[in-house]
């Protein structure tokens, strides 16, 4: 073979090899790889549903999802480095973003929703404990100190009759609460759905109060945020992640039933428990009315030392009403 052939040949064998590459789906080894830490509880099933069903592959990310003991310990993983979204709940943010931590939310998560209460305190069944005053010098079980669930613990204690200041909160895994009732280790806890229905179901405890109340009927409890830093140096990777983050909250907000075995895989709460529970459902968009509730109730209770505008917080890439 001439060299003119040969050459001619390399460059058509080369030519084939790049379009047969172009019409190949890419594998999850050669898309951007997003790692999102967050809680095993129900309102994860957004982030697993979207790997499963190929939601973020379809928006060309590679999405794993790293479960972490508490939303505090999701944010300690994303400023380590080893994950670059975090899942949690909106006051830790607030109060890392005051002390000069820049994260940026990127996705919107839980409502709150007063009248569909997925997050709850609970006692014993044969608890004395009836009232929030009868907290005073009790121990109270929470996913972690200064998230969401323990200021608002604090707060109803405060509006309803109680003083805060002598119950004692002390941290338990969400699917710890129930034994630690049991066992007397505790006199009050956190329950949230799905383990809320399993809990109730065995007769062993009983409703106590709202406690998500004392801020507000209805707000955005739960955010997925992201540092600055990583959003300006992959500004087309975490807008992908936010559309994707769209689409699945869409899906799994509609068809409930369809996601109970899903959650049951990640919660290990069995399905009959999940599918009798209060689900959890997100907004679409993010908006600043939704979140600045919980701004406010962080400076009144002093839990930051000055207010802002919710809209800081919020990340060019996330999408906002009307947007897709």
């Amino acid at each position: 073979m001439s060299e003119a052939k040969r050459s001619r040949t390399t460059t058509v064998i080369a030519l084939l090899c790049a379009i047969l590459a172009l019409a190949l789906p890419a594998t999850s080894q050669d898309l951007p790889a997003i790692n999102v830490a967050g809680p095993p509880i129900d309102d994860f099933k957004t982030v697993y549903y979207g790997i499963r069903a190929g939601v973020f592959r379809k928006y060309g990310l590679n999405v794993t999802a790293q479960p972490t003991q508490s939303g505090a310990a999701a944010t300690a993983a994303v400023v380590g480095g080893s994950s670059q979204v975090a899942f949690t709940s909106f006051p830790g943010v607030v109060q890392a973003y005051v002390r000069g931590i820049q994260f940026r939310i990127v996705a919107p998560a839980q409502w709150y929703l007063t009248d569909s209460v997925t997050d709850a305190l609970f006692v014993r069944a044969d608890s004395p404990i009836r009232t929030a005053k009868d907290l005073e010098g009790k121990i109270v079980g929470v996913v972690a100190i200064n998230d969401l669930f323990s200021l608002t613990t604090k707060a109803w204690i405060d509006q309803n009759g109680g003083s805060s200041t002598t119950a004692k909160l002390i941290e338990v895994p969400l699917s710890a609460i129930l034994p630690a009732l049991e066992e007397g280790r505790i006199d009050a806890g956190r329950l949230g759905s799905p383990f809320m229905e399993q809990a109730l179901a065995t007769g062993k405890v009983r409703l106590l109060g709202k406690n998500l109340d004392a801020i507000a009927k209805r707000y955005q409890a739960s955010v997925f945020v992201s540092t600055a830093d990583y959003i300006a140096a992959h500004p087309d990777v975490m807008r992908r992640f936010a559309r994707a983050m769209r689409e699945s909250i869409v899906y799994t907000n509609t068809h409930l039933p369809e996601t109970v075995d899903l959650v049951a895989s990640f919660t290990g709460v069995e399905a009959a428990a999940v599918a009798r529970s209060v689900r959890a459902v997100d907004p679409e968009y993010l908006d600043a009315k939704n979140l600045q509730p919980v701004i406010d109730f962080a400076f009144k209770y002093k839990l930051i030392d000055h207010s802002f505008n919710a809209g800081e917080i919020i990340s060019d890439v996330a999408l906002k009403p009307g947007e897709r």
